[in-house]
């Protein structure tokens, strides 16, 4: 390739002219990529946009830029991390919308047209998927470039598969992004884009979030729709979003939703709210809490209470059950797993994979229906935890991203999901938000009523605020 033509070639694809093109930030890494490696990733890429705008599918914008320089990122800091599944060819999508030309990731065990759904696991269908799952279909019609698919724990169930490997932690490579959507956490945690999807079933959308440092949100149960969605436990499952800033979240909860915010028009940068958060106190008193972990959510609860806000420590008899409220969740999980993979050869399955799936096979009928009547106990205890407060406020995972992911349902209970899989079970709105810590990330996890997504939302982003201005000195003023 001639001096200057990846200029030249950027230039003809975007409008921009080529003489502006090698002071921009976002494109000097796009434009060493294509000048030292003409024939590789960036270089395909560029002739397929250039493919799509001859065929009239695409207009030339500085969209196609941003979106050139995602892919770069994602083959530079995502597969480093195993933490890319699928790369998709230049995507459809509509011309405008309230996310046009937004670079999207989605978790792989949502069905993209076109790639395959590998679930993590070499036993999955290695066809590409006829259609897009209703979510990935409402992104394209919002203008997101839905660009890759991320790597996923096997079928979700809590286990990497040997010949897929864990996805990688960015803040420490030595460590892990969390499961199941840690793919989905690492690409947002390395800059590859500002918005992913992933699924949560007993925390895979927060647990990662904490360990990687962003944004995650578990919706309401039912909030966001699961078709397309290779299912583990229907009654638990959850789509749910990782991005870089809660207004990132907003905006792309209101486009999965197909909702716009009650009464429309909200931001989440409007206003300086101060709201009333019920800590839970016995999440932070846990045995699975370490001090680097409890130090980090005091200092962010004492932030919020230095800027005029309510914080009172709650008590409650189901907060003193934590360990049960996880086997109760783990019988559920892998009873309807157990269900959902009955018919097909799990022969090339991970071994902890079949190990969950068997424990699920052999639960009887009555432990299942046991462990749904606590549920509903445990549903309407934390509808009256909730009574008079905001939002409840704990840590999201008691510990700092591990070196593995710890296992569910099966063998000893590392705590893991103790904080996160409550909320699973009751269908409440959940979202981890990082919180300054010492050494690796740590999440403080807030908790809404059930249906009141923006609401959550709105008590996040002012949270957000508060914990973004610079801390006050030690005896200073406030």
């Amino acid at each position: 390739m001639k001096p200057g033509t990846p200029a030249l070639a950027l230039a003809a694809l975007s409008g921009w002219p080529a003489t502006a093109l090698p002071g921009d930030p976002a494109l000097t890494d796009l434009l060493a990529a294509l000048s030292r490696e003409p024939d590789g990733p960036a270089a395909a890429r560029v002739a397929e946009l250039a493919r799509s705008i001859t065929a009239g599918q695409r207009a030339v914008t500085r969209q196609n830029l941003d979106l050139l320089a995602a892919y770069e990122r994602l083959e530079r800091l995502g597969r480093p991390l195993n933490a890319v599944a699928s790369v998709a060819p230049v995507p459809a999508r509509a011309a405008d919308g309230p996310l046009a030309g937004q670079p999207v990731a989605v978790k792989d065990i949502i069905a993209v047209a076109g790639l395959p759904t590998r679930c993590g696991s070499p036993a999955s269908d290695p066809a590409p998927a006829p259609a897009d799952a209703t979510v990935v279909r409402r992104l394209r019609s919002a203008g997101a470039e839905v660009f890759a698919t991320t790597q996923c724990l096997e079928y979700a169930a809590g286990f990497a598969h040997p010949q897929i490997g864990d996805t990688r932690n960015p803040r420490d490579p030595s460590r892990t992004s969390g499961g199941s959507s840690g793919g989905s956490a690492a690409v947002v945690a390395a800059g590859v884009c500002d918005l992913a999807l992933g699924t949560d079933t007993g925390g895979s959308v927060r647990i990662p979030a904490a360990y990687c440092g962003v944004v995650g949100l578990k919706p309401s149960y039912g909030a966001l729709p699961v078709a397309g969605v290779f299912p583990l436990s229907p009654t638990c499952d959850h789509v749910g979003t990782l991005t870089a800033t809660v207004a990132g979240t907003a905006r792309l909860f209101g486009v999965l939703a197909a909702a716009d915010p009650p009464g429309g028009g909200w931001s989440p940068e409007a206003g300086d709210q101060r709201f009333t958060v019920g800590v839970l106190a016995g999440q932070l008193a846990d045995p699975s809490v370490t001090p680097e972990v409890r130090a980090a959510v005091r200092r962010a609860l004492g932030r919020l209470h230095t800027a005029g806000w309510e914080v009172r420590e709650l008590t409650a008899p189901w907060l003193a059950g934590l360990a049960e409220w996880a086997e109760v969740l783990a019988v559920i999980v892998a009873r309807e797993a157990a269900v959902v993979h009955r018919d097909r050869d799990t022969s090339r399955y991970a071994e902890g994979t079949r190990a969950l799936l068997e424990f699920g096979a052999a639960v009887s009928g009555e432990r299942y229906e046991r462990a749904l009547a606590r549920r509903a106990v445990l549903t309407a205890a934390i509808d009256e935890s909730l009574a008079g407060v905001d939002v409840l406020a704990g840590p999201t995972v008691g510990f700092q991203a591990p070196d593995e992911d710890p296992p569910f349902g099966v063998g000893e209970d590392s705590g893991e999901g103790r904080f996160t899989g409550p909320y699973n079970l009751s269908g409440h709105p959940a979202l981890s938000l990082p919180v300054p810590a010492d050494g690796l990330p740590a999440g403080l996890q807030l908790a809404g009523r059930r249906g009141g997504d923006w609401p959550l939302l709105r008590v996040a982003a002012a949270v957000e605020r508060v914990l973004a201005r610079p801390a006050p000195e030690p005896g200073g003023p406030s």
